[in-house]
């Protein structure tokens, strides 16, 4: 049964200015909601607002990097978010509609509330980072989406990096993983991704990122050698079916067959290749080097010949 509030004018300015009375007649008719996500539509767009703000969205880039010497071309810049500078930057943003007294009173009881909405909203961001990739992620990505929902913990640790580079314009779907060890096991959620510029990217992670990999997108797979010179390319052979303890598709140890010499199958005063030549040749060698007896179709020769993404490693030494 909700208490019906009867207030004259005195009683009303004593309420309003006493934090926890304005609080106490904000939830004498408010439903209360024990984990305390946003409720209403206007606290989930203020959540959101603070989310975005935290990660630094509508920060001047001259306040990240004060002195374009502290990033010059061709070089990436790894750091932590400071929570309590992150705070101030929530203050600051809500100073601007603090004009009275009453104001103040009002944001001493539910300035509180209002830090714990951002941090919902810190988290809420990673949809809009995925975007549409999210409708296809597997069931189990999409459970681990959900599980992680709910309020950043003020104690977690952001890290993110800053990148000023031509691949950042050259290769326009570079992709960003963080891992919280240096292994590659344990992954940073993604909270922001974004291209300040043409040169500039801005990534953002949950976590202690250890280890990041930057890579081109899944779909620039191709057939590819390794250069050795000018006119020397060799080949390292994978396995084509599971034996023993090798998995079909990783690769030979060289020790038990060496890279081929691609550069054999190339047309005479060309950098073309005789590819039947060369799939000859490589059943030939996965016949006499691994014992492998299956067919050679262009399927076992794709398998040998596709080349991964190229990818960029950076392992942190984060011991003080």
């Amino acid at each position: 049964m909700k208490t019906q509030l009867k207030l004259n004018s005195d009683n009303l300015l004593q309420a309003l200015s006493n934090p926890q009375e304005l609080k106490r007649l904000r939830d004498a008719n408010r439903h209360v909601n024990a984990l305390g996500t946003p409720l209403t539509r206007e606290e989930k767009d203020m959540a959101d607002w603070l989310g975005r703000l935290k990660l630094l969205h509508g920060v001047p880039f001259n306040y990240l990097v004060p002195d374009n010497n502290m990033l010059p071309m061709e070089s990436i810049r790894l750091f932590y978010m400071d929570s309590i500078w992150l705070d101030y930057l929530v203050e600051g943003a809500l100073s601007l509609g603090r004009s009275t007294s009453g104001d103040s009173v009002h944001d001493q009881a539910f300035l509180g509330e209002v830090h714990h909405f951002s941090r919902f909203g810190v988290r809420d961001q990673r949809s809009n980072v995925l975007g549409h990739l999210s409708f296809h992620l597997n069931h189990e990505e999409k459970q681990l989406l959900k599980a992680s929902a709910g309020p950043i913990s003020p104690t977690e640790k952001i890290t993110g990096f800053l990148l000023r580079s031509g691949v950042v314009s050259g290769w326009e779907g570079l992709q960003v993983e963080a891992f919280s060890d240096e292994a590659g096991k344990q992954s940073c959620q993604l909270l922001r991704l974004d291209h300040l510029s043409a040169n500039v990217m801005l990534c953002i992670f949950e976590g202690e990122a250890q280890h990041i990999t930057i890579h081109e997108y899944p779909e620039v797979l191709h057939f590819g050698v390794k250069i050795m010179s000018a006119d020397s390319y060799v080949k390292s052979l994978r396995y084509i079916v599971d034996q023993g303890e090798h998995k079909a598709g990783t690769q030979v140890n060289a020790a038990i067959a060496p890279p081929m010499d691609v550069s054999r199958h190339l047309r005479t005063g060309s950098r073309v290749l005789r590819m039947n030549d060369l799939a000859n040749a490589m059943h030939t060698e996965v016949k006499e080097k691994i014992g492998y007896t299956g067919s050679f179709s262009a399927a076992e020769f794709a398998l040998e010949m596709v080349q991964g993404v190229q990818a960029v490693n950076f392992k942190i030494d984060t011991t003080p």
